[in-house]
C-alpha cells in the first residue's frame, strides 16, 4: 500500500508504508473481514440444508449462560447469521472499493458497526467469560483433576468454538469498517488522524480521562476478589450460615477463589495501562528490561476483555431477577436474601461498568502512546509518558 502526501511544492509524495504484521491491519484486515463472511455463509448454508453444528438450538436459546442473541429466538439469530454472510461480504467489497457519498458512506459506516457489535456482543455469552477466567485457575492447579478434564473438554465444545469464531470477525469488521472511515473520511489510513488540533485525542488529554477510566474499572474486580477470597479462607462475608456451609461442602467457595485470582490478575494488569511498567518492561524481566512495551501488547488483550466482561455483564444483568427468585425460593430471606445480592450477585452486576471503562482506558492508553505518525507526521508531540520515563528505543507496535 501506498499513501499520498501533498509536498511542499504541491506535487504528490508516495510515501511507502511498511506491509505485514499487526500493524498493517488497516491494509488486511478488510480482506479478511470479507473472507470471513464468506466463510460463515457457507456455514450457514450448511446449517440451512440440515447440517449438524447449528450454534441457536432450542437448548442454547434456553440457557442463561449461552449467546445472548439465543434471548431474542431462533429466528432472529437466524437473520444475524445469515446477514453475517453474503450481505457481509458485499458490504466488505463495496468497503473495498472506496465507494462514498453523502448517504453511503454514513450507511457503510453504521452497517459494519453494527455487525461487528452483534458479533462482539451478541453472538458470545457469559459462559466464555467463565471459561476465561478460570484459566488462572487451572494454571496455578487451582482446579481438581475433574474439574480440569471437564475444563478442558468445555474448550473443545462447537459452542465454544463458535464464540470464539465470532469474537474474531466481529473484530475483524471492526478493524475494516474503522479502515473504511478513515480512507473516505479524507483521514490517514495509518494513525486516523485529520488536519487540526487533537483536542479529546491528544496524549495529554487521553491520560486524564484515561486515568479516570482506570479509577472506575478497578471497582468490580477489587469487590468481587474480596468476597470470594473471603470465603475461601473461612470468613462468611454477608452469607446466612447455612448458605455459607452448603457452599464450603459443595467447594464452591473454593472454585470461586480461582476467579478471584482471575480478577486480581486483571486489576493489576489494568494498572499497566496508566503506570510506568505499561510504558517500558521493569528491571526484573531479563532481556527486556528498558525496553518500550509494544502498544499491541495491552491493545489486544485489553479489548478482548472488556468484551467479554461487557457481555457477561449484560448476560448477569438478565437473569439477576431470577437469580434473586432463586435464592428466596431455596428459603433465603432477611440478612442471607440481602446478603446474597450485595456480595455475591452485587460484584458481578457490575462488570458491564468494568468492561466499558476498559474499553476507555484501553483507548486511552493508545491515543496517549501512539506518538507521531510516520507516514502523514502528524501527532508531532509524540507520545506523554506518565512518569517521564526515558525508553529505550524501539518503534511503536
Amino acid at each position: 500500500m501506498k499513501t499520498v502526501n501533498a509536498g511542499s511544492n504541491g506535487m504528490a509524495d508516495v510515501v511507502p508504508v511498511r506491509s505485514g504484521g499487526v500493524r498493517d491491519w488497516q491494509n488486511w484486515a478488510p480482506y479478511a473481514a470479507v473472507a470471513w463472511s464468506l466463510i460463515y455463509a457457507a456455514s450457514g448454508v450448511y446449517w440451512l440444508v440440515g447440517g449438524r453444528g447449528f450454534p441457536f438450538t432450542p437448548e442454547t436459546i434456553s440457557s442463561e449462560m449461552g449467546p445472548l442473541l439465543g434471548r431474542f429466538g431462533q429466528v432472529a439469530a437466524w437473520i444475524v447469521v445469515i446477514l453475517a454472510g453474503i450481505p457481509a461480504a458485499v458490504l466488505g467489497t463495496a468497503m473495498l472499493r472506496g465507494l462514498r457519498g453523502r448517504l453511503l458512506r454514513p450507511l457503510f459506516i453504521a452497517a459494519g458497526v453494527l455487525l461487528a457489535g452483534s458479533l462482539l456482543l451478541l453472538m458470545t455469552g457469559l459462559d466464555l467469560l467463565i471459561k476465561v477466567g478460570y484459566i488462572p485457575g487451572a494454571v496455578l492447579g487451582l482446579l481438581t483433576a475433574e474439574r480440569s478434564q471437564a475444563y478442558l473438554a468445555a474448550w473443545s465444545q462447537w459452542a465454544t468454538l463458535h464464540q470464539l469464531l465470532c469474537l474474531v470477525g466481529g473484530f475483524l469488521w471492526l478493524a475494516a469498517t474503522a479502515g473504511y472511515a478513515r480512507l473516505s473520511g479524507d483521514a490517514c489510513p495509518v494513525c486516523g488522524r485529520r488536519d487540526g488540533a487533537e483536542e479529546w485525542t491528544s496524549p495529554a488529554r487521553a491520560a486524564r480521562w484515561g486515568r479516570v477510566a482506570v479509577i472506575v474499572a478497578m471497582v468490580a474486580p477489587v469487590f468481587y476478589a474480596l468476597t470470594r477470597c473471603a470465603w475461601a479462607l473461612g470468613i462468611p462475608l454477608g452469607l446466612g450460615e447455612e448458605q455459607f456451609r452448603l457452599g464450603q461442602e459443595g467447594g464452591v467457595w473454593i472454585g470461586g477463589l480461582s476467579l478471584a485470582v482471575f480478577c486480581l490478575v486483571g486489576a493489576a494488569l489494568m494498572l499497566g495501562l496508566v503506570q510506568r511498567w505499561g510504558e517500558v518492561f521493569p528491571r526484573w524481566m531479563i532481556g527486556l528490561a528498558g525496553r518500550r512495551v509494544p502498544i499491541a501488547l495491552a491493545v489486544v488483550p485489553a479489548s478482548l476483555a472488556s468484551v467479554l466482561l461487557t457481555v457477561g455483564g449484560i448476560g448477569i444483568w438478565s437473569s439477576a431477577g431470577q437469580l434473586v427468585a432463586n435464592a428466596a425460593a431455596s428459603g433465603f430471606e432477611g440478612s442471607a436474601l440481602i446478603g446474597t445480592i450485595i456480595f455475591q450477585l452485587g460484584p458481578t452486576l457490575l462488570f458491564p461498568v468494568w468492561g466499558a471503562a476498559l474499553a476507555v482506558a484501553t483507548l486511552g492508553y493508545y491515543y496517549r502512546r501512539r506518538g507521531s505518525c510516520k507516514v502523514c507526521g502528524r501527532g508531532a508531540n509524540s507520545s506523554v509518558p506518565l512518569h517521564g520515563v526515558r525508553a529505550k528505543e524501539q518503534p511503536n507496535a
